[in-house]
């Protein structure tokens, strides 16, 4: 589709609507702005127009303007006040200078009655780079004027979190669509692990876009989601639905989540409190060596790596690693120091105070490159026990799924 097309057909532009489901009320919490054309029959999408280099930028802008101004007219006589999300390239902001341009067609919204809670800027991440510093200054007034900012088109192989730190969204969109294509499920969720605790800490919302089916929707769900759309929750529509539409099927969905999760957590609080049952029985001895022996014997199946550390995180005794089923003890560890591990200093306040024993959260392991948990037990005069659990373990138990 090009110009000329656009020009021709002016009066057949419309504005269709794409559902948001909100995280907490499992209903709609918004629409995203999707242009359209209709012709001969047909609703032919106007997607291949915005993206093509070749139609000029002020064009796109003209038509962007009409497409909001059709999407908010849809949403004047709703009693629920839901947003509306309007996605822009940077080049708006950048080589048309519209910022000025774009408030006064917000601030004409308003006096519609319409409130600046609900229009969010969504802004195109690709190409950002360089862009930076022109664009702070526009999102800052954007914000300040009671609007929310969205950086969107955020995907898992591109994630440029210096440019989050800069720009300081409201929301951060990530598409999860290529869930599907990606070669490794455990890399991928470590970025989103990424994504998620960054978000939480420059104070930003999540919002999932290209959820396919109830899997994807669990993924985003189980990192936070705020905001979630795609297919799983229908195709663009041409006018406001009844907010609880999806209600029912969200609200299903989310308590299967739950009650996954509830599960999980329950096997893992069962495996800690075995663990403990068959140590406090081990760690009667004061012979460390008979301890490892016994210990490796015992725990068999669950560990691949035994080691005990003193309060400032010291190793006090050789390693105890499985290999190829057989446990070999490896004096070389002696004298190194673990407290720079996430987790250590937190666990050993806490074991100290508790005196029992805690699950690390999931991380890769230096030498094996796996991802693994470690479970640690106090033991006495200020000692504990660390075990590695064996990835094979983890996986049979579906932990990390």
């Amino acid at each position: 589709m090009n110009e000329d097309d656009i020009r021709q057909h002016y009066n057949s532009i419309d504005a269709a609507l794409k559902p948001i489901i909100g995280a907490e009320k499992y209903r709609i919490a918004g629409y995203e702005v999707i242009g359209c054309m209709h012709k001969n029959g047909e609703t032919i999408p106007l997607k291949a127009f915005f993206t093509s280099a070749d139609n000029d930028i002020s064009l796109k802008w003209e038509l962007d303007k009409q497409l909001y101004r059709l999407a908010a007219e849809k949403l004047l006589n709703e009693q629920e006040a839901v947003k509306l999300f309007m996605n822009m390239l940077p080049e708006v902001f950048t080589e048309l200078d519209a910022i000025e341009d774009l408030m006064e067609l917000l601030q004409e919204f308003q006096g519609w009655g319409l409130e600046a809670s609900q229009f969010v800027v969504e802004i195109n991440s690709a190409g950002l780079e360089g862009r930076l510093d022109e664009l702070s200054h526009s999102i800052l007034y954007l914000k300040a004027s009671g609007y929310e900012v969205s950086l969107d088109n955020i995907k898992i192989a591109d994630t440029h979190l210096e440019q989050f730190a800069k720009l300081e969204p409201n929301i951060i969109k990530i598409d999860v669509s290529d869930l599907k294509t990606s070669s490794s499920y455990t890399t991928y969720s470590e970025i989103l692990d990424t994504l998620s605790y960054f978000a939480r800490k420059i104070g930003a919302s999540l919002h999932f876009k290209g959820i396919e089916d109830a899997e994807q929707f669990h993924v985003a769900w189980r990192y936070g989601g705020y905001y979630y759309q795609g297919e799983y929750f229908g195709r663009e529509v041409q006018e406001v639905l009844n907010s609880s539409v999806f209600e029912q099927t969200v609200r299903a969905d989310i308590h299967s989540f739950i009650d996954r999760h509830s599960r999980r957590l329950k096997h893992e609080r069962e495996f800690v409190k075995r663990m403990d049952d068959n140590l406090r029985q081990l760690v009667q001895t004061k012979d460390s060596e008979k301890m490892m022996r016994d210990a490796a014997s015992t725990f068999h199946k669950e560990a691949f790596r035994m080691y005990i550390c003193d309060e400032y995180g010291y190793q006090l005794s050789a390693n105890w690693t499985k290999r190829s089923g057989e446990w070999k003890k490896d004096d070389q560890a002696k004298g190194k120091n673990w407290s720079w591990r996430v987790y250590f200093l937190d666990h050993m306040s806490r074991m100290a105070f508790n005196r029992n024993g805690m699950l690390s959260d999931k991380y890769r392991d230096i030498e094996t490159n796996e991802l693994i948990l470690t479970y640690s037990h106090p033991l006495h005069s200020d000692h504990f026990l660390f075990i590695d659990v064996d990835p094979l373990f983890l996986y049979e138990q579906n932990w990390f799924m």
